[in-house]
């Protein structure tokens, strides 16, 4: 089962190859990780536009 992340808003997903948030299509080329627990309250989440928690890529390439 390999990781996925997604082209547009890089949330991880586990071998899928449509994002469930935004539903475009994901890559396994991707590299860095942040996990967002609380986006509300995260200025880190904030400055990357993350609405959602979960795990997000920091670099994705098609």
């Amino acid at each position: 089962m390999a990781e996925r992340a997604c082209i547009r808003c890089k949330y991880i997903v586990n071998d899928s190859k449509q994002c469930p948030l935004c539903g475009s299509e994901t890559s396994s080329k991707w590299s860095g990780l942040i996990v967002v627990v609380d986006p509300e309250s995260s200025q880190l989440a904030s400055e990357l536009n993350i609405n959602s928690p979960g795990r997000y890529a920091l670099k994705v390439r098609k």
